[in-house]
């Protein structure tokens, strides 16, 4: 009996050198690497002008800050990850679909021992982790240990719990994107919808009978970040996060379905 193929037979065949190529290709991109630093860059500034506007040290080696300061900051420090962040997701993983299949590498690829599945799949989790590591986890880094050296009583439990939060929003963000290039083939359409998506939901509660859609919509993941870190959190900080995580492997299951019928 010959050996069985296990790569043949796995649930996703050929992902893991899929990933490892993915990887490779996104850390070579000068793109993210101009986000990072832009990202890390605004966020410095939030400990350091906070320090600067405090007169007095209230003994030891670091300031004491009211509370309505420290709130200030974690606001600031999620705010831009939420949101500027969302914008740097989307703009580093918008052409990664679009890009290969209009020189014809996805069909290439393809004809080896490799699924769509997986290549779908290989190549969103790619990008969910260099964003994840590059846009929120570095900065963010950077970011508290700054402020724990400038800060006294900086509350690092509620950071670390926003900070989950903001990988969720990486997660939905990415893979979305990844997803939107499957039915659509240039980057055009591909930016608006994702950026539609992730934008214009947030009027969608302002309808006073879906005024409880503000628990579950993605867009709501940068209010429950901040939420989380200025300590006034509720349900929605909670349903919000899992609630997109469902929806991102919904709509993901969707596009793979999508990809599995479509002519390459």
């Amino acid at each position: 009996m010959p050996p069985a193929n296990t790569s043949a037979h796995s649930l996703l065949p050929g992902f893991t050198v899929l990933l490892h190529k993915e990887l490779l290709e996104a850390r070579r991109s000068k793109r993210i690497i101009i986000f990072l630093l832009i990202m890390t860059s605004v966020l410095i500034l939030i400990p350091v002008i906070s320090y600067l506007r405090i007169d007095t040290v209230d003994g030891g080696s670091r300031h004491q800050i009211d509370t309505d300061g420290m709130k200030g900051m974690l606001a600031s420090w999620s705010a831009l990850i939420g949101y500027l962040g969302s914008l740097m997701v989307i703009a580093s993983t918008v052409d990664a679909m679009s890009r290969e299949r209009a020189v014809g590498i996805s069909a290439w690829i393809l004809t080896k021992p490799v699924s769509r599945p997986s290549y779908l799949i290989a190549k969103a989790a790619a990008h969910t982790a260099i964003n994840l590591v590059t846009l929120v986890i570095i900065p963010t880094a950077i970011w508290l240990a700054l402020t724990l050296v400038l800060f006294a009583d900086v509350p690092t439990a509620r950071i670390l719990l926003a900070t989950c939060i903001l990988g969720v929003e990486v997660f939905f963000l990415s893979f979305v994107t990844i997803a939107l290039g499957v039915p659509f083939r240039s980057v055009t359409p591909i930016a608006l919808i994702a950026l539609a998506v992730w934008f214009l939901p947030n009027f969608v509660p302002a309808i006073g009978s879906l005024r409880w859609s503000y628990r579950i919509l993605p867009s709501y993941l940068p209010v429950s970040a901040v939420s989380t870190a200025i300590n006034e959190m509720d349900w929605s900080t909670l349903t919000v996060p899992v609630a997109s995580v469902v929806i991102t492997i919904a709509l993901t299951a969707l596009a793979m379905l999508q990809f599995e019928r479509q002519e390459l």
